[in-house]
């Protein structure tokens, strides 16, 4: 079998995955373009960015959200989006608030 052959049924597949870098790149920007360290925070959710040089104020946020009963689920590392380049841009923390988790 060819190269061309073989290559030719992943075509869609990887338009797929780069549609899906895009919009996870969109979504990550924009938690990271925001200027507040709690970036999303609901009666039963709550998402936390900690950036390079906000480290300080992001455990007062993180310690004030434990405080209010959530429990962190869930944290994510974000990198530059450029396939094969690691560049850490920062970090995400997804917590839940105790009475919601059975």
């Amino acid at each position: 079998m060819r190269v061309k052959e073989k290559i030719s049924g992943t075509t869609s597949s990887i338009k797929d995955q780069i549609g899906y870098l895009k919009k996870d790149s969109i979504y990550f920007k924009k938690i990271l373009n925001s200027k507040n360290i709690v970036f999303l925070k609901t009666d039963a959710t709550a998402i936390l960015v900690r950036k390079k040089g906000n480290e300080q104020e992001f455990f007062k946020e993180f310690d004030n959200i434990t405080k209010e009963g959530y429990k962190m689920m869930l944290s994510e590392e974000i990198t530059d989006p450029v396939p094969g380049i690691k560049v850490n841009l920062g970090y995400v923390y997804f917590f839940q608030n105790k009475k919601f988790i059975n």
